[in-house]
């Protein structure tokens, strides 16, 4: 197992991270507050930035697997800059444009694809249900009629097409949609505790009309399903990564300058060691996402579940990591509007997002129990 980026790799992360310099950073810092179009045009702004680069053409859909692990290394610079722009990015490329690449149509790969590796569109995928709602589909001809809810779908409000989950006649499938196709209800951007730069939203659907060439299934298995939650784990992973990266270089740049007692704080002995459970906490969090990573290459049987492990780990690592950074800043910290203030609520997003931390842990054991036939 070769952790080592080549030439390439490691160039093409320079670049990418060539691109965040401070006005970048300070433009990104305001999507705290944006308004829906500003955070619309910030992050299609960026994803032309990064089109030229491949990143949001790489690792799409199962057969672009192989390039996972290099892809890890891109992403570290792109979270560690913004957490809502990469969220934003990769709800957008990798979970929609994946589902695409991997299971859609050719007709449906070159009307889409494209738009999206050149940075054209924006895009978010609906799982998770609206409460007391079950999203179907009814066969009409050459086309299905599309009925139910969806909560907490990201970019839902700033989105082009949209691929939502459903069923027909018990079966598992993506409808992929134009968000203003008639029937289609995407409720205001929600005022969340963190990420606030982030547009996730609920998506009501009134027997909206999917052509079948915008279908993804019916399928017989969970092959699709089980692959975008995979990819949603390493996505999670590596956001709660480059937020607690951030923190711990925010961290302890305060801490080599801020004095009390006439020394630099971080030589007393318990803001030192403080930092070293941090750092020692955020290289675990990215090995472990560059092992998930490598498993996926590889296309091990292992693969979903350490993508699980890491994800609940990095997850509740950046909690840590985040209440730890707030604590060496003291009162500093608590002030609204500081990066460590805002990491501290955008921490807890990772484990509730996607499969939470507990029903990730459940899938974890489950997979124990079936692989070593407990």
């Amino acid at each position: 197992m070769n952790f080592d980026w080549t030439e390439q790799q490691l160039e093409s992360k320079k670049s990418i991270g060539a691109l965040f310099d401070k006005d970048a950073l300070d433009e990104l810092d305001k999507l705290e507050s944006a308004d829906v179009p500003e955070i619309k045009s910030t992050i299609l702004k960026y994803m032309k930035l990064l089109a030229p680069s491949g990143y949001l053409k790489a690792a799409q859909g199962p057969e672009g697997a192989g390039e996972s692990l290099a892809l890890t290394a891109a992403q570290e610079e792109v979270s560690q800059a913004s957490s809502p722009l990469f969220l934003a990015v990769e709800a957008t490329v990798r979970l929609f444009g994946g589902l695409v690449a991997g299971f859609g149509s050719d007709d449906l790969k070159q009307e889409i694809l494209n738009r999206l590796a050149e940075g054209e569109i924006l895009a978010g995928v609906g799982i998770s249900e609206a409460e007391g709602q079950q999203t179907t589909a009814v066969e009409r001809g050459d086309a299905y009629a599309l009925n139910g809810a969806k909560a907490f779908v990201t970019n839902a409000t700033i989105a082009d097409e949209l691929a939502i989950f459903g069923t027909v006649d018990d079966k598992h499938a993506f409808f992929v949609i134009q968000s203003e196709a008639e029937g289609v209800n995407i409720g205001p951007k929600l005022e969340t505790l963190g990420y606030r730069g982030l547009a996730v939203s609920s998506v009501e659907l009134v027997n909206v009309e999917v052509p079948k060439s915008r279908v993804l299934g019916p399928f017989d298995d969970s092959a699709a399903l089980d692959y975008i939650r995979m990819v949603e784990a390493m996505v999670l992973t590596q956001a709660s990564i480059g937020l607690s990266r951030r923190l711990l270089n925010t961290a302890t740049a305060y801490a080599k300058e801020y004095k009390r007692g006439g020394r630099q704080i971080i030589k007393y002995q318990e803001i030192g060691f403080k930092l070293a459970e941090l750092l020692t906490l955020v290289q675990t969090a990215e090995w472990m996402g560059r092992r998930a990573a490598w498993l996926v290459e590889k296309g091990d049987s292992e693969a979903a579940t350490v993508a699980n492990c890491a994800k609940v780990f990095s997850a509740e690592s950046a909690e840590f990591v985040a209440s730890a950074a707030m604590q060496i800043f003291a009162g500093a910290g608590y002030i609204s509007g500081n990066i460590v203030e805002r990491g501290y609520r955008d921490a807890k997003y990772a484990s509730l997002a996607g499969l939470s931390n507990e029903v990730s842990r459940m899938t974890i054991a489950d997979d124990i129990l079936k692989r070593y036939q407990i």
